[in-house]
């Protein structure tokens, strides 16, 4: 929670390029709507922000019961903090990679990455064999509803003639390519067909992959025998 857009975007990403996901807030009410919908397993909240303190806020959760088994730390640019004692406070002018060592003390190191390995990799499409097909897959790191979807995008596509099936899979926790911009990604996980037009969205963790079963056979991808 930082109600300063460009500090909120820069702690974002040094904590997502360490590997976590993170969600942010611009002040202390959207804080506080975000816990009461949400449980996390840590917030960071600057201290003094326009509708309110961060100390004032957490006392707030805190009364309500929304922040239990939470870690908390106030990240901050003031020397004088009222309210916060028994409050882990780390400064601002001690940087980025401070605050996320910190984060990584509390949390230990995020699991790493899924990574591609050469099991994971389309067979190697012949000469001249047509590609059917063209699908992108959106993620968020490793969210639960993220890998859920690609562990059923695997699964689907064993059936189905890898030559066939441009695959690729984009995780916007590592950055917002152009062709998120292209395919107007508002939510993750999102399928999208590119190819054969029209573009075809599927939003969800694809818990049924039943319509893109359909979208595989009426783009004429060969199921393996």
């Amino acid at each position: 929670m930082d109600d300063d857009e460009v500090s909120r975007y820069l702690l974002e990403r040094a904590l997502e390029v360490a590997g976590f996901v993170v969600t942010s807030a611009a002040g202390v009410q959207e804080g506080l709507e975000l816990l009461r919908r949400q449980r996390f397993s840590l917030v960071i909240s600057d201290y003094r922000m326009p509708d309110g303190t961060g100390t004032w806020m957490l006392r707030q959760a805190t009364a309500a019961g929304l922040l239990e088994d939470t870690e908390v730390l106030i990240f901050t640019g003031s020397t004088h903090l009222e309210g916060a004692a028994g409050l882990k406070i780390v400064s601002k002018e001690q940087g980025m990679d401070n605050l996320v060592a910190q984060v990584v003390k509390l949390l230990g190191a995020p699991l790493p990455r899924v990574q591609e390995s050469s099991g994971d990799r389309p067979a190697a499409r012949p000469e001249g064999a047509r590609v059917r097909t063209a699908l992108v897959l959106y993620t968020a790191g490793r969210s639960p509803a993220s890998m859920r979807a690609l562990r059923q995008m695997k699964t689907l596509l064993a059936g189905y003639e890898p030559s066939q099936v441009d695959f690729k899979v984009v995780d916007l926790a590592e950055g917002r390519p152009a062709s998120a911009e292209e395919d107007r990604i508002l939510l993750t996980p999102t399928l999208v067909q590119r190819s054969p037009l029209p573009r075809t969205w599927v939003v969800g963790d694809l818990e049924d992959t039943t319509l893109v079963s359909d979208l595989l056979d009426h783009s004429g991808v060969q199921r393996r025998q």
